[in-house]
């Protein structure tokens, strides 16, 4: 169990840094595409929309909360802290959501 809740721990950490990848990209801030619909050599149709990555990291973050929330023990107060980071990260989201 401690092992789990370790590699959620990671895998929140890993989300996190994603994150911070997503909104850092110039693709996410809105840039001004190409002529022609195509942005980094990929065309309009093929391109990935930002949203979508939001939505999976959330459900992720969310996940993740819950199994550490649920998990036995206090693990000399990580699991909390872990806790506390998952809801900045969520919260980072929703600011994404709102500037985008």
């Amino acid at each position: 169990m401690k092992r789990q809740i370790v590699s959620w721990i990671s895998v929140a950490g890993l989300l996190a840094l994603a994150l911070i990848f997503v909104f850092v990209s110039p693709a996410v801030r809105g840039t001004t595409p190409a002529p022609g619909g195509v942005v980094s050599g990929q065309p309009a149709q093929e391109r990935h929309d930002a949203r979508e990555d939001l939505h999976h990291a959330e459900d992720k973050l969310r996940e993740a909360r819950g199994l550490l929330a649920s998990a036995p023990g206090e693990f000399g107060g990580h699991r909390d802290k872990a806790i506390r980071k998952i809801d900045e990260a969520l919260q980072e989201v929703h600011e994404a959501w709102e500037s985008h």
